[in-house]
C-alpha cells in the first residue's frame, strides 16, 4: 500500500444510511465515537425521514464538521443512500454501519490493523444479530481458527471492511428497490479482493427487529434477478482474478438454497402473519426455480463437481446447510427443482 499516494485521506469511511431511527441513533453514535480508532469519517444519509431522524443528523453534523457529513435525499431505499454515501466518500476504506448498529470498542482498529499487515482489499469479521434489548438472536462467525478452510462467505455487508479503489473499479455498488440487494454487491467483492483477510472475531451488533427487511413482502420486482446473474458471469469471467472459485461457486449455490427455500419462506411466513389470508406465490416460486435452472448450469458450469458440496463435507456448517446445498445440486442436474419447490410450499403452508 502506497502510503504517501493515500496521505491526507482518513483511514476509514463509514456509510450510514438512515432511515426513521431517532429511538437508535444516540447509541450507535456512542459507538462510533467510543472507537479506539479515531481515523475516520462518517457519512450519513438520510433517506426521506418523516421522524426527528433529519434534525439529529444535522445536529452532529453541527457539531462534528471535520468528520460527520449528511446528505439528505427523497426516500428511495437503503441501496441508494450507501450508494450516495459511497460517491462522496474519501477514506481508504469503506465501513458499512447501519443506523442501529453498534460495536465493540476495538471493532474498526481490528479490522483495519488486519487490512495494512495483510495490504488487503476486503476483510471479514463476524457479526452477531441482536434484538432490541441486546440479546443474541445468531452469532455468524468466521471460525478461520478451528477451521482454516471455512467453506463460506456471508453475503451481508455487516462485520466487514472494503478498500474504496478497489470497488470503484469494478464499479461495484448496491442494486437500488431490491431486498437482498447486497448478495450481488459481495459476490463481486469478497472473491475479486486480494489478500483477503479473515478474522476468527465477531465485533459487530447488528439489531433485528420488526422494521427489518425479513418483514417486507418479497414480490418478484424486488428479487435482483439480473444484478445476480450479473455478478455470476462478471467474477465467473474472471476466474483468473479470483481467490477462491470453488468456495465462490459453493457461496453462491448456498445462497440460491437458502434464498428459494428459507428466505422465500420467511418472508411468505410473515406475510401471511401480517395479511390474513395471504396465499404464497406460486409464480415467484416458479420464477425463482426457472431462474436457478438457468443460471446455475450456465454461470456455474462446475457446480456438480464442486469439492465442498456433499452431506458429509465441511463438517463445521450445519447439517441443514450441508443437506440442502447437496440436494439443490441434485434437484437442478435432474430437472427436478420446480417440481420439488411447489411440493415444498404447498406441505409448509
Amino acid at each position: 500500500m502506497d502510503m504517501d499516494e493515500n496521505k491526507g485521506m482518513p483511514a476509514v469511511s463509514i456509510v450510514m444510511p438512515c432511515y426513521n431511527t431517532e429511538k437508535y441513533l444516540k447509541k450507535t453514535m456512542d459507538s462510533i465515537f467510543g472507537q479506539s480508532c479515531k481515523d475516520y469519517e462518517i457519512i450519513m444519509v438520510d433517506d426521506g425521514s418523516t421522524d426527528a431522524t433529519p434534525r439529529l443528523l444535522d445536529e452532529y453534523a453541527a457539531a462534528y464538521p471535520d468528520i460527520i457529513q449528511v446528505y439528505h435525499k427523497e426516500n428511495g431505499g437503503q441501496s441508494t443512500a450507501r450508494n450516495l454515501a459511497l460517491d462522496k466518500a474519501k477514506g481508504i476504506y469503506i465501513l458499512f454501519w447501519d443506523s442501529d448498529d453498534y460495536a465493540e470498542v476495538d471493532y474498526i482498529e481490528r479490522l483495519l490493523k488486519a487490512a495494512y499487515e495483510n495490504d488487503s482489499e476486503v476483510v471479514l469479521s463476524g457479526s452477531h444479530y441482536v434484538d432490541e434489548n441486546g440479546v443474541v438472536i445468531e452469532n455468524l462467525n468466521y471460525p478461520v481458527d478451528r477451521f482454516p478452510g471455512y467453506a463460506l462467505r456471508r453475503l451481508s455487508p455487516h462485520g466487514k471492511l472494503y478498500r474504496r479503489d478497489f470497488l470503484d473499479r469494478h464499479h461495484i455498488r448496491y442494486v437500488p428497490g431490491k431486498l437482498y440487494e447486497d448478495n450481488p454487491f459481495n459476490l463481486k467483492a469478497l472473491f475479486l479482493c486480494k489478500n483477503l483477510a479473515i478474522l476468527p472475531y465477531t465485533g459487530h451488533y447488528q439489531v433485528v427487529h420488526p422494521g427489518s427487511s425479513m418483514s417486507s413482502d418479497l414480490t418478484e420486482d424486488k428479487v435482483p434477478f439480473d444484478a445476480l446473474e450479473e455478478a455470476f458471469a462478471y467474477v465467473t469471467d474472471r476466474k483468473d482474478e479470483v481467490n477462491d472459485y470453488d468456495v465462490f461457486e459453493f457461496t453462491a449455490l448456498s445462497f440460491l438454497t437458502y434464498f428459494i427455500f428459507l428466505g422465500n419462506r420467511e418472508h411468505m411466513q410473515a406475510a401471511l402473519h401480517k395479511y390474513r389470508g395471504c396465499k404464497y406465490s406460486k409464480s415467484l416460486v416458479e420464477k425463482l426455480c426457472d431462474f436457478a435452472q438457468r443460471v446455475v448450469p450456465q454461470r456455474l458450469p462446475g457446480y456438480s463437481r464442486n469439492p465442498h458440496v456433499g452431506i458429509f463435507r465441511e463438517r463445521e456448517l450445519q447439517l441443514r446447510h450441508r443437506a440442502g446445498v447437496w440436494l439443490f445440486v441434485r434437484l437442478v442436474r435432474t430437472h427436478t427443482l420446480k417440481l420439488f419447490a411447489k411440493v415444498y410450499y404447498l406441505l409448509i403452508r
